[in-house]
């Protein structure tokens, strides 16, 4: 079948001029009616010529006028010709150009033939002559004739009237699906007959329509001489001229009606061929001798109009498959071939020339001829089918071409091909008979219509005018089509063409198309490709969403024949007209309620009909939003308007209540309209209701505004006033929000929109604050500023009511809130939008205890608390049932982990421990959750413990050791963490690595605690006297360190005050100041640790020591070795003493503890050991400034260190002499070869092997060594 796609892109640029915007149309109906008298026995015609069965079988309505009162650009709609309009009921589809109406069913009697009938077997086909006012189905038998009249709808089935056809001899198959031809008459005296030809020759000819039924085999015979195997196929009407036929193989006879001694004759006659010759068929003409030429079959025949020179000529055409020809047939009978142009051939090479990019020359576009018509001007146009591309499959849809042949003057034997219109849409060929696409085109132009059995394409004759159009059908099927014979009346072609169609369920419709007036024309499309494209699905889907949803409505809207525009834009396109009363297709001609529900109505059908298309998936997700957000606004306003009429119609209210809130209504549309910028002389809130109902959040703000006018109202008009503004918004924003619930799925609104939410802007959440605050004001106190008791009453009333509404509005509050922050999370991949999603929390967090807390002061608890529940405000819910251990139980069965949370928490800020743990038994994996997203590892090690989670529990304690500055503190807590992690072990499913280096870290930080605790012990055992204050304390145990440098080193005496200063409250200090003390004490052991080796120790392994400085501790620890001992100690030679003497002395000197700690150790010998050219200090600036800032006061504004310069010269000065000390030790004490001698001696002590050295120094050594190794 010829069915309509959509477009390919590279035919863009050929689609119809766009269509104007923002125009307001007013519908006014009328009651019109025209009456027609029922026939008798026979088809009675008067002056209107139609047949109806009840003076109530009509309807009209008046024509669509233009609201100019508002209207921006006029905006014409389509009308039918004729005295009366179309009933609105009557229209299937409508837009600026196109009308499609229904004017009635078909006879019942066709509708049972067409139900019964098979196209592919038994073919029927229609036909309209709205000159002789019938219309006709033609079967192989019979003819089924009524009465029609144009543009009049008529609701029941007319009567219909029966004509047997001519019977045809042939039994061949392809015989056996042909119809016999059948045309309409008219005499001279305008007298109507049907004259019909069967396929194999026979006619027969009523010459009365009025009189034949009475004897319908009453009628006039004769048989045209066709060959054998030809077929009659075509009939072409030339008015007085006579009817000519045309056959399956190109020949062509004159059938004339004549009166003879007065008796009604048919007489025929073959054309003739070429000029001169005798009278031979048309293939001698066409140089065939035997048989006939298949290629040659007559594909359409066409007539000029009506005689105009003083010959008489007519012209007549004949388009074969190859060739058109073209025969001048005169008022006295002659008749003479004028010409065979081989029109195939020149269409060809046309189409190759236009299409040499998809079609290489020599490539067979495989043309073919369809239909010609004869249009204004003394033109041909000839519809033909091809392929546009060389690359051909099975499924290569066919191309469609209007081709324009003007005569030419010099050669009027030849044409040219004047101009071009290729049409848009690609058709696929329907195989069954009496299917191949026609030519229509009423009136000569400018409108052309290419009739299919599923679908009209409608096109211009106009070569600079790129319009068309489609009226594609759901399921039904064309059948015919009809005209008037503009060309025997001679007339001109207007802007407007009308084409009447019947389908076979649908009966009769027409089309209308209006392409001129009202500046539609134009020379060409200010819209190219895509723009185009989109501007014709806009057209397309307002269509659908008027008309789809009419009851039997034939017309098929589916979108996907306009699949290159841009669905988004144009379902937008068609939101906003409807919601702004911009449409072209609303009826302004209602009050104001009725047209909001109108378009309410209208504007959800838009995502039905895409629905339908099944597109909605092209639809974004900001597009569905916005979609639904138009329609809500619908809803919303509908609410509002009636809400507001409600009001200013009661007869309970006082006459002053209703003036303020007339007062404040019309004040705030006039303030929305100004804030958008729109002015009106008219009513502000009827203005915006029908025009700027997108205002409508605007309107919603400034209500409260308003109202601050009438802050001076008596007592009582203000709580009235609150109370009617209240219900305005809270009704305007749940109708708004029920119908976005109801239609999810319908939008498939499951995602994020990017794109602010009407209902949830801040000024709209602040509108519902001011309004809620002014409404809590009402709801206490107001009794006493009325003295009479009627008013108090009165007024104790309308503060419940208010109570009442202050529910609603924390309702509608909290859930703009809600969207608000849904609508900003969905932003959040922004980095901008970060700061205002943490705002929203807060704000929306602050909202729900601000707007709940006073309900349950107004003793609103239950609202309350089915309000905590909506918006899982649970720290509400547990304030409200804290002692309700059955409603606890429920929610946290209810609510899980969510209100656990704030259970649990509250228990915390209310310092109740012990109910806390509590319950954190009862539900004990809430609980742990909890503790696992809460910082509160000082009670979650406890439940830890319980549930045994002995790694996790010692993670928490060692987590909270590290923050821990107490040293006691600090070491029970990583010895009972050291403990817990032991209690977890084995664990399947703990790294191996990972717990060897979390067991390392913890018995680290366990020993360094320790040592401090220990050095901090032995001091205090070491003070004599009692002692109070901590400056003397700390003095005393400065008095007994043994490094003499002390004394000379103020900077660093200073640093080692604070240090020891802290150890002695018991603060933790960190590991580079605890060895800065170790080692400057010069007591070599505490409790029986030895210190040197705790202290390499601690460099190597110590995690609060950067790595970057870690080398350079080692070289304080290892220099405060090298010169300990004081001079007198050290100032001697080797060659000086006996060797005993130089062992016995060097056995007891740092230096040698040192490296006998360093040879017991295994592994990193090397790294430890740092001989005494190594141990200077060279630590870089930076390094050294960082270090020293860490221990220096900062300022509190600019957190620069306080005498920085001078601390940290001095701390400069004081490393110096270190330095310079070792220097001096390693120049004149023999330094580096005492060295080299005490690693001998360690050797040999360690070996046994010592001559002669002294037992007890031996032992002490050894013992030293022993103690390193149980460390």
């Amino acid at each position: 079948m010829f069915a309509a796609k959509a477009p390919n892109a590279t035919a863009a640029c050929k689609q119809q001029a766009p269509r104007s915007k923002g125009a307001l149309e007013t519908r006014t109906p009328a009651g019109t009616r025209a009456r027609h008298h029922a026939p008798g026995s026979a088809l009675t015609r008067e002056k209107s010529f139609a047949s109806t069965i009840s003076l109530d079988s009509e309807s009209s309505w008046t024509p669509i006028q233009e609201d100019a009162s508002h209207s921006e650009q006029t905006r014409s709609q389509p009308e039918f010709s004729g005295s009366g309009a179309i009933d609105e009921d009557s229209i299937y589809s409508k837009n600026e150009r196109t009308m499609v109406a229904y004017f009635g069913p078909l006879p019942r009697e066709v509708e049972d033939a067409l139900d019964k009938t098979d196209f592919y077997t038994q073919p029927m086909t229609a036909k309209v002559d709205l000159d002789a006012g019938l219309g006709m189905v033609v079967s192989q038998q019979k003819c089924y004739i009524w009465a029609v009249q144009k543009n009049t709808t008529y609701r029941a089935a007319p009567v219909c009237y029966t004509l047997p056809m001519p019977p045809c001899s042939y039994t061949s198959v392809e015989a056996s699906v042909l119809l016999p031809v059948v045309t309409i008459t008219r005499s001279d005296d305008e007298t109507v007959g049907i004259l019909a030809c069967s396929p194999d020759g026979l006619c027969w000819y009523w010459n009365n329509i009025d009189l034949c039924f009475s004897n319908v085999d009453q009628h006039v015979d004769t048989r045209i001489g066709i060959a054998q195997g030809d077929f009659v196929t075509h009939v072409e009407c030339a008015g007085l001229m006579g009817y000519y036929f045309g056959t399956k193989y190109a020949n062509v006879y004159q059938v004339a009606v004549k009166k003879h001694l007065g008796t009604t004759v048919l007489g025929s006659a073959q054309l003739p061929g070429k000029g001169g010759s005798a009278i031979t068929s048309i293939f001698n003409f066409i140089g065939v001798a035997q048989g006939p030429d298949t290629t040659q079959k007559i594909a359409s025949m066409t007539s000029g109009p009506k005689p105009q020179d003083f010959h008489g000529r007519w012209d007549v055409f004949a388009m074969t498959r190859r060739s058109l020809f073209k025969w001048h047939v005169y008022r006295s009978g002659e008749y003479a071939l004028e010409c065979e142009y081989p029109l195939k051939e020149q269409l060809t090479e046309r189409i190759h020339r236009d299409y040499s990019a998809t079609m290489p020359f020599g490539n067979d576009p495989r043309v073919r001829l369809l239909d010609i018509e004869y249009i204004k001007g003394g033109k041909l146009l000839v519809l033909a089918t091809f392929f546009d591309t060389a690359l051909r499959t099975a499924t290569t849809p066919l191309s469609c071409g209007l081709f324009t042949l003007l005569p030419q003057m010099q050669s009027p034997a030849s044409f040219e091909i004047e101009s071009v219109k290729y049409i848009q849409r690609t058709i696929e060929e329907d195989l069954r008979p009496e299917a191949s696409p026609s030519l229509v085109v009423p009136q000569g132009g400018p409108g052309v219509f290419i009739v299919m059995p599923k679908a009209v394409i409608i096109s211009s004759t106009l070569p600079d005018f790129e319009f068309e159009d489609l009226v594609p059908l759901k399921t039904d099927r064309i059948i015919g089509f009809g005209n008037e014979d503009w060309k025997q009346r001679g007339q001109e072609m207007d802007g407007a063409s009308e084409l009447p169609i019947i389908c076979r369920r649908s009966g009769r419709l027409g089309i209308h198309i209006q392409l001129e007036g009202n500046g539609y024309l134009s020379s060409s499309s200010t819209k190219m490709g895509k723009e185009l494209l989109t501007a014709q699905l806009q057209a397309k889907l307002e269509q659908a969403v008027f008309f789809s949803g009419k009851r039997n409505n034939p017309i098929s809207f589916d979108l996907s024949h306009y699949d290159g525009g841009d669905l988004n834009e144009a379902s937008l396109n068609v939101s906003q007209e409807i919601l702004n009363s911009h449409a072209g297709l609303l009826n302004s001609g209602k009050d104001l309620t009725s047209r909001l529900s109108e378009r309410y109505a209208r504007i959800r059908s838009i995502i039905e009909c895409i629905q339908a298309a099944d597109m909605a998936s092209r639809l974004s997700i900001d597009t569905r939003f916005q979609l639904c957000w138009n329609a809500e606004k619908l809803a919303a306003a509908n609410a509002l308007w009636k809400q507001y009429q409600l009001r200013l119609a009661s007869k309970d209210s006082a006459k002053a209540s209703k003036a303020n809130i007339k007062q404040v209504i019309q004040e705030a549309a006039a303030h929305a309209l100004q804030k958008i910028g729109a002015h009106t002389k008219e009513d502000p809130m009827t203005f915006l209701m029908i025009y700027r109902v997108d205002a409508l959040s605007e309107l919603l703000c400034s209500l409260h505004i308003s109202a601050l006018k009438l802050s001076a109202a008596p007592t009582g008009q203000q709580e009235q006033l609150t109370k009617d503004i209240n219900r305005i918004i809270v009704l305007s924003l749940r109708s708004a929000w029920n119908y976005r619930s109801q239609s999810v799925d319908s939008y498939a609104l499951e995602g994020n929109c990017g794109v602010e939410p009407w209902t949830a802007t801040e000024n709209v959440i602040n509108t519902l604050t001011t309004q809620y605050n002014r409404t809590l004001e009402h709801c206490s106190g107001s009794e006493m500023d009325v003295d009479s008791q009627d008013g108090k009453d009165t007024l104790a009333e309308l503060t419940m009511e208010l109570k009442d509404q202050l529910c609603d509005l924390a309702d509608v509050t909290l859930q703009a809130h809600s969207e608000r922050l849904q609508y900003l999370e969905g932003l959040s991949s922004y980095s901008d939008y970060n700061a205002k999603i943490a705002a929203a929390v807060v704000a929306y967090d602050d909202a729900k205890s601000n707007l709940l807390t006073p309900l349950v002061k107004l003793k609103k608890v239950l609202p309350a608390i089915q309000l905590a529940q909506r918006y899982k405000d649970f720290t509400t819910l547990v304030k409200l049932c804290i002692n309700e251990e059955d409603l606890i139980a429920g929610y946290v069965v209810k609510y899980q982990q969510e209100f656990a949370n704030a259970l649990f928490q509250w228990y915390i800020d209310n310092d109740q421990m012990a109910a806390l743990l509590e319950q954190g038994e009862k539900y004990s994996d809430l609980f742990t959750v909890f503790l696992d997203s809460h910082d509160y590892s000082e009670i979650a090690w406890l439940h830890d413990i319980k549930i045994n989670r002995f790694i996790e529990a010692s993670q928490r304690v060692q987590e909270g050791a590290f923050l821990e500055n107490n040293i006691d503190r600090r070491r029970t807590m990583f010895s009972l963490s050291k403990l817990l992690f032991l209690a977890g072990l084995p664990k399947e499913d703990l790294d191996a690595e990972a717990a060897e280096k979390y067991g390392s870290r913890n018995n680290e930080e366990l020993e360094m605690a320790t040592v401090q605790a220990l050095t901090a012990d032995a001091w205090e055992k070491n003070l004599t006297g009692a002692m109070t204050n901590i400056e003397d304390k700390t003095k005393a145990v400065i008095k007994n360190f043994g490094s003499q440098l002390l004394k000379t080193q103020t900077a660093l005496r200073e640093a080692i005050l604070k240090s020891t200063e802290s150890l002695l409250q018991r603060q933790t200090i960190s590991s580079e100041d605890l060895l800065d003390l170790l080692i400057l004490q010069q007591e070599r052991e505490i409790e029986g640790i030895d210190i040197v080796d705790v202290s390499l120790g601690i460099c190597l392994h110590a995690a609060d020591i950067p790595e970057s400085r870690r080398p350079y501790v080692l070289q304080d620890i290892w220099r405060r070795i090298y010169i300990a001992e004081t001079r007198e100690e050290v100032d001697w030679h080797l060659e000086d003493v006996s060797d005993l003497e130089a062992r016995e002395r060097l056995l007891q000197t740092w230096m040698c503890r040192a490296y006998a700690v360093i040879y017991r150790a295994e592994g990193q010998k090397d790294e430890l050991l740092l001989r005494p050219e190594q141990a200077k200090c060279n630590m870089p600036e930076e390094l050294f400034k960082q270090r020293f800032m860490s221990t220096g006061e900062r300022t509190e504004k600019s957190g620069l260190v306080k005498g920085m310069e001078t601390k940290y010269k001095s701390m400069i000065k004081d490393y110096e002499r270190e330095n310079a000390e070792l220097e001096r030790r390693m120049r004149e004490g023999q330094l580096m070869q005492k060295l080299e001698r005490i690693k001998d001696i360690v050797k040999e002590e360690a070996a046994g092997t010592a001559p002669g050295s002294a037992p007890t120094s031996q032992e002490a050594l050894m013992q030293d060594v022993e103690m390193q190794e149980d460390l």
